[in-house]
């Protein structure tokens, strides 16, 4: 059985939760009364995305400059490109997270 028949309806599953959880928070949000975003949170989210997206781009530059000794002078292979995508986007992803947080705390003391 391929995994590809199991994988597509989860993707697709997990993005339509995804966006029926947002729509509800951002409904009860609206009723709560307070504003969706303020300056403070837009001020921290615009820190925590440029800084994620510079580490991802550093991880890039780091994983070409790896490529290029391992394949010119050690005479290796160059990695599947899966593995490429995946790892930037888990990269990415996971120091957003951590410096989104990083910074709310930050700004609180």
């Amino acid at each position: 059985m391929d995994i590809w028949l199991i994988g597509i309806p989860v993707i697709g599953l997990m993005i339509v939760a995804m966006a029926v959880y947002r729509t509800w928070t951002i409904n009860k949000i609206k009723k709560s009364g307070y504003p969706l975003e303020d300056e403070r949170t837009a001020k921290i989210q615009g820190k925590a995305y440029k800084a994620g997206f510079f580490l991802g781009v550093f991880y890039l530059i780091a994983l070409n400059f790896y490529n290029i000794i391992n394949i010119e002078f050690l005479g290796g292979t160059q990695p599947e490109s899966m593995f490429v995508i995946n790892s930037t986007v888990i990269i990415m992803g996971v120091s957003v997270i951590v410096l989104n947080k990083y910074f709310e705390r930050k700004e609180d003391a």
